[in-house]
Order: C-alpha cells, then sequence, then structure tokens
C-alpha cells in the first residue's frame, strides 16, 4: 500500500494507521515523513516528440545546491539518447523544471543529477548514514510508486547478500516500480540504502549508501558532456570484471566428483551451484545430469542490455539402450546461449572458431570445441564469451562443458578459459 501527497495529509494519517506497526502510530514515521518529504522528487525521462514521459524514478537530494541521487537505470534512457529524451524533476507539490546529469556509476545502478535552475533548492536534505544498522533493524523506503504520488514503506534491514560479487542490501518491504532512485532511511531519517529492485513477496534490494558517497566525492561540480560520461562506462566495466575474474581465478578450484569427470564448484561465495538429474524413461532412454554454477549479478546497461553474470554447467548423459550413435544424435541436439540479456543493435553476432582437441588434463578424449565471441557495439573492449566442449566414451557415455562470460576483456577470458579447463578432468 502507499500514500498518495496529492490525496493530502487525511489519507496519509489514515494509511498509517492502517498499515504500521503499534508504535508508528503514536506518529513516529509521519512526523519523520514530514520532515524529508519536502526532499523527495520524481525524476521523469521525457520524450521530445510528444512531451509525454517515459518513464519515471524517485530522487532524493543530497545537498543545498540541488544536487539530487537517483539510480542509472532511471536516467539511462536519456545518456544514450539525449536527442529522443529529456530530463526534468517533479516535487511533491506538482513543480516541475529540468535536471542536468552530473555523473553515473553503471555498477551499482546509481546516478547523480542537478536541479538546472539556481533558484529552485530542495526543502529538505537527506543525510547519509555513516555506519550500517544491526540486522532486524527497521528501515523506511520512499519512493513514487506507479507514478501515484510519493509513498513510505516500512521493512527490515537483513544485511548484504553474499551470493553477490557486488553486495546489495536484503530489505524485506515492498519496493514497486517507480520507487527506484529512492532513499532507505533509518528511524532517524539518515539514508542506509538507495531503492533499486524489487522481487515481490516483499523481497527487495537496496545500494548500500557508502556507493552513493564515492559517487558525491568524485562527481564533478560542471556538467560534463554526456558523450564523455558515456565513454567512461567500458573502462569501469572492465576493471571490475578484471577484479571478479582475479578474485575468481585465485579462489578454490578444489575438484569434486561429477559422474565421470571431477570438476570445480562453488568456487568463490558468490558463486551459487545446483545440481538436476533424470533417469532413463521410454520417452528419453538416456540418464542425464547437470551441474550448474552462475554468478547471476547483472551490471544494467539499458532496456534491452545488461552485463556481468557468469555461468559454467556441466552435463552427463549415459544410455543402456541407445548406440553411441543414436546418443551422439540425442547429445548434439542440447544448445546454448549467452546468460545475458542483449539486443540485436547491441552486440555483433557471435563469431565462433571450432576445432577437434584434447586439453591436457582430459586426454586422450577429443572434445569437439566452440569458443564464440561477440563484442558490445557502443561500449568498446567489451565482450561477451561463449564455450562449448563435446566428447563421447565407450558405454556409450557423454559429457560437455560450457561456460558464458559476459563483458569481459579477451585476456582475461583466456586467462579464465585456460583455468577452467585445468581444473576438470576423468575420475579416477
Amino acid at each position: 500500500m502507499s500514500i498518495s501527497i496529492a490525496r493530502g495529509l487525511t489519507a496519509l494519517v489514515a494509511w498509517i494507521v492502517l498499515t504500521l506497526p503499534a508504535a508508528a502510530q503514536n506518529g513516529e514515521y509521519s512526523a519523520l515523513f514530514e520532515v524529508l518529504e519536502p526532499g523527495l522528487f520524481t525524476v521523469e525521462v521525457v520524450d521530445r516528440v510528444s512531451n509525454n514521459k517515459n518513464a519515471i524514478g524517485s530522487a532524493f537530494a543530497v545537498d543545498g545546491a540541488g544536487r539530487l541521487a537517483t539510480n542509472y537505470h532511471v536516467v539511462s534512457e536519456y545518456l544514450l539518447d539525449p536527442d529522443r529524451y529529456t530530463l526534468r524533476y517533479r516535487d511533491v507539490v506538482g513543480e516541475t523544471g529540468p535536471l542536468e546529469l552530473l555523473d553515473v556509476d553503471v555498477l551499482h545502478d546509481l546516478a547523480l543529477v542537478r536541479i538546472d535552475d539556481p533558484a529552485v533548492r530542495p526543502g529538505a536534505v537527506f543525510e547519509l548514514a555513516k555506519t550500517a544498522p544491526s540486522d532486524g533493524s527497521t528501515l523506511l523506503a520512499l519512493g513514487n510508486p506507479y507514478d501515484i504520488g510519493i509513498s513510505i514503506v516500512p521493512g527490515t534491514y537483513n544485511g548484504l547478500l553474499q551470493n553477490q560479487y557486488r553486495k546489495n542490501i536484503h530489505f524485506t518491504g515492498a519496493l514497486n516500480p517507480g520507487m527506484s532512485g529512492g532513499p532507505a532511511v533509518n528511524l532517524a531519517g539518515e539514508v542506509v540504502g538507495i531503492n533499486v529492485a524489487g522481487a515481490g513477496n516483499s523481497v527487495s534490494f537496496l545500494v548500500p549508501v557508502d556507493n552513493l558517497r564515492r559517487l558525491i566525492e568524485r562527481a564533478p561540480s560542471a556538467a560534463p558532456p554526456l558523450d564523455e560520461l558515456r565513454e567512461r562506462i567500458p573502462a569501469r566495466i572492465l576493471a571490475h570484471q578484471d577484479a571478479m575474474l582475479d578474485d575468481l581465478l585465485a579462489g578454490d578450484w578444489t575438484p569434486e566428483p561429477f559422474g565421470p569427470l571431477d570438476i570445480p564448484r562453488e568456487i568463490r561465495p558468490w558463486i551459487s551451484c545446483t545440481g538436476g538429474s533424470r533417469d532413463a524413461d521410454p520417452d528419453q532412454p538416456w540418464q542425464q545430469s547437470t551441474s550448474n554454477c552462475t554468478l547471476n549479478d547483472r551490471i544494467y546497461l539499458s532496456r534491452s542490455l545488461d552485463t556481468g553474470p557468469l555461468e559454467i554447467l556441466f552435463g552427463w548423459f549415459r544410455s543402456d539402450s541407445l548406440n553411441g550413435f543414436q546418443l551422439a544424435r540425442a547429445f548434439s541436439q542440447n544448445t546454448f546461449l549467452a546468460f545475458n540479456r542483449a539486443g540485436e543493435d547491441d552486440v555483433t553476432a557471435f563469431e565462433c572458431s571450432e576445432d577437434w582437441t584434447a586439453p591436457p588434463s582430459l586426454a586422450p578424449v577429443a572434445f569437439k570445441t566452440s569458443y564464440c565471441v561477440r563484442a558490445y557495439a557502443d561500449y568498446p573492449g567489451l565482450y561477451d564469451v561463449l564455450f562449448v566442449a563435446r566428447a563421447q566414451r565407450d558405454g556409450p557415455e557423454a559429457v560437455f562443458i560450457h561456460y558464458t562470460l559476459a563483458g569481459v576483456g579477451l585476456e582475461q577470458a583466456r586467462r579464465f578459459h585456460e583455468r577452467l579447463l585445468e581444473a576438470v578432468s576423468w575420475t579416477s
């Protein structure tokens, strides 16, 4: 449930009485909301031709000079296509005006904008918390869900997510579209995190406030040309992905049994592995097992493009009723796709090199391999890499090795490729 400012204080108080805990009915939350409300804004991405909103998000004032914090994904379409879109704010009483973009942090989905009128300044400024709250502490998320009005959503701080390389906060509260970029505050009104995503059933995520503090510290005093902001993005993603892969390569690659193979599994705490198997039946006369390890930690670039995730997949097939040719035919029907989302205009087509090879740790069995690379159209130096290796042994028995990397440099991809193949061997 949310509160619409346009409906006035009467609706606000009624909503608080109906939905918040008993302790809040004494006015604790409503008094805090009254203090913070003048520092809250809606960010609108506006189509230049129609002058209608194309997208909205939330924002909050971080100083008295008109600087507002929001999410990168809120302003991304303006940054990527300023000839088509403009950027403007709307305050809690409905006044609007243009915004200028100072800096972005695509890695943590943050942006810093400024009201483009020195005479207009926010009525309140949010303080950034210097320490993280204790697990179980109450937080209040503020924003404009579905553009129905600024709302307050109580929830619980549950610490940082451990299955991410970039650590977001797990917030037990209902974040809805339009609240992205709004603040989540403690009961002292200090910003603990920035609303970034909801996953339903009151499972939501916040960007830790320290990332915003670093963005504010590095942001220029004057708005740079938008093409300069765009040009900085690939280098920042590459540096992040290089650090992530370095960390991964330094992890625990101790092999564990998987059918006829010894394979690495949860190499680092932020790599999550699952498995599955299926017995032979009349419709599928072969046994099938898979081990799938992923880093499903996605960096938003545009509505059609994300990057950053990693997938490592192993498969094992065996049949007592099919001959080698029949199993090969069934086995070869497996298809493998990139693990990230990309539109046709975002990336080139995959270019693949195919070969028959026997990696030293897997000799003498020869694998049919495909090593595929595609480039990002607007982000020089970023590539997606997809690899598949298939082999059959007597039995009949077959195995495959597959991985995808997204948004990496080619040298780091090569290092990862060599390390993975070194870590796979036949069971003794």
